[in-house]
């Protein structure tokens, strides 16, 4: 599955396989070529990698356990719900400009 990022800078929408180690300019935006992630470029991509080769998992094995005869139904709302906040939850907030 692909997961897809905002650019901060031109404030495009791309796919992060875009920003990974088979683009051609891994940890920059394809389209504006604003470096992403400055500090952490040699992690940046491989995170990428294993971030949609996780999501692609998740996908493949909720999608096998509801379809099988259960006797229950996954609420997905609520998973991707709690997911948001828990991935937003290691987001740093912005600072506010100081006056």
């Amino acid at each position: 599955m692909k997961i897809e990022a905002i650019c901060d800078t031109c404030g495009r929408t791309f796919l992060l396989s875009q920003i990974g180690p088979d683009s051609d300019a891994p940890g920059r935006c394809p389209f504006c070529g604003a470096r992403f992630a400055r500090h952490y470029s040699p992690v940046l991509v491989e995170t990428v990698k294993e971030a949609e080769l996780a999501v692609a998992r998740a996908v493949l094995v909720l999608g096998r356990l509801q379809s099988m005869e259960t006797g229950f139904d996954i609420d997905i709302e609520k998973l991707l719900s709690t997911l948001a906040e828990q991935v937003r939850a290691h987001e740093v907030p912005s600072q506010s400009p100081s006056r």
